[in-house]
């Protein structure tokens, strides 16, 4: 770069050439603007932190109360004694997480009481949980199922008091970042205020360079502010001014991208299953239930493929849990290859997935089905160095409304089907009940 052009092109120099006895001031008001932005990224960068600290430990505990829930439904479908110490290990870490939570000081009276219900709603379900666990045959004891709808009732109110606090403590940052942006918005208003009043009674040409110089960035730069204080932070402000103003604008962007990316996390996090990055099973619920409405209103058919990896507890008890944990990213991969875009592919629980297929009739979706589970089922997985596993899954096929009128009805069909396709054999798939050759 030429350093004489470069020097031309600072701020310093067209002040001294067009303001002369004015340059003092104007250069104060310059150290003071990247000064108020160097607070005001500091202050966002502070808030951003704080509350990805609060946010964090309730998507934890959430999905530790969900664990802790899966040894009661295993015992009580399988009978597995030792599904009792799994539950007392992973209750205890669910009430010390609660008493972290409840530990931390905060004057927020609504996040205590949120906290607290959550807290009440999960010490019933661990008492009936233990009730659950005294019975030597609980799927057969009427105590025991009594006990067991308790359970999952008061699990499913402990996770919805902490989804509460979760987006109240979202909805608070939203508002704290908006009004930082108004704050920074009237700063540089008040910055343009004053710069044109010192440029009053300079010469028609100074005027000019003033304007070109400072007040159409300035004008660029509070109209980024502008949108991103309405809630579009994919706004980036344009300059190639070549001077103080241009890297302003490039920090202004930089804030932007970064609190962008953080929105962006937080929500995969709420929606996102974190081994295989397909969608996990709250999201799967809305994602299904929004699909039905508009399968509904507009009468296309909406089919659900469930399946479920055949021998998955051997895989995990022959290779290892991280061998299993392997197995579960590639299905998932594959599955995301091998549908459409409109598809939705979900973590369902454990080892086993969902495909929702919008616009998809029964035939159609036995034929997509039969397609993935001949993928799967010739896919290589690299366990270790050397070893290579392969694994086939079971699907069951059900479709709405042709099948079933409802999302319970589709999901209880879907399910049924596929322990259907478990118990004729395995590695195939069954629609309404009928098995398909393999």
């Amino acid at each position: 770069m030429n350093p004489l052009r470069s020097r031309k092109n600072s701020l310093r120099y067209r002040f001294i050439v067009g303001l002369g006895a004015m340059m003092l001031p104007l250069v104060a008001l310059g150290v003071g603007a990247v000064v108020s932005l160097e607070n005001v990224i500091g202050t966002f960068e502070k808030t951003e932190d704080e509350t990805l600290e609060e946010l964090f430990p309730l998507t934890d505990l959430e999905s530790l109360i969900q664990r802790a829930a899966a040894p009661v439904d295993n015992y009580f479908n399988q009978g597995k004694t030792a599904e009792r110490e799994r539950f007392l290990q992973l209750s205890r870490e669910v009430d010390r997480a609660y008493a972290t939570l409840l530990a931390d000081s905060s004057d927020l009276p609504e996040k205590q009481g949120l906290i607290e219900t959550s807290q009440k709603a999960w010490q019933e379900a661990e008492k009936s949980s233990l009730d659950i666990f005294t019975s030597p045959d609980p799927s057969n004891d009427s105590k025991a199922i009594e006990s067991k709808k308790i359970v999952d009732d008061r699990v499913q109110s402990a996770i919805i008091s902490l989804d509460r606090l979760y987006k109240l403590l979202s909805h608070l940052e939203t508002a704290d970042r908006l009004s930082q942006a108004r704050q920074l918005r009237e700063s540089l208003r008040l910055a343009i205020i004053v710069a044109f009043g010192l440029g009053v009674g300079v010469a028609a040409l100074a005027a000019v360079m003033l304007s070109r110089s400072i007040l159409r960035p300035l004008r660029l730069l509070e109209d980024g502010v502008e949108h991103w204080g309405e809630g579009d932070l994919s706004h980036r402000i344009e300059l190639t001014t070549a001077d103080e103003i241009e890297q302003l604008a490039i920090a202004f962007n930089s804030m932007a991208q970064k609190l962008e990316q953080s929105q962006t996390d937080l929500r995969n996090l709420a929606i996102l299953d974190g081994l295989t990055g397909v969608y996990n099973r709250r999201e799967f619920n809305l994602q299904l239930r929004a699909e039905l409405e508009r399968s509904e209103r507009y009468q296309h058919p909406c089919s659900l493929i469930m399946m479920d990896i055949d021998y998955f507890k051997k895989l995990n008890d022959t290779h290892g849990h991280q061998a299993g944990d392997e197995a579960l990213r590639v299905v998932a991969t594959l599955l995301k290859q091998e549908v459409r875009p409109t598809d939705r592919v979900a973590r369902y629980g454990g080892e086993e997935f969902a495909v929702i297929l919008p616009e998809t009739t029964g035939e159609q979706a036995l034929g997509v089905a039969q397609r993935l589970r001949e993928t799967i089922a010739i896919a290589s997985i690299p366990i270790s160095e050397g070893m290579i596993i392969k694994v086939t899954v079971s699907m069951g096929v059900a479709t709405f409304p042709t099948d079933a009128t409802s999302e319970e009805a589709l999901l209880s069909l879907a399910d049924r089907s596929l322990y259907s396709a478990k118990k004729s054999g395995r590695n195939r798939v069954v629609k309404s009940l009928t098995p398909s050759p393999n």
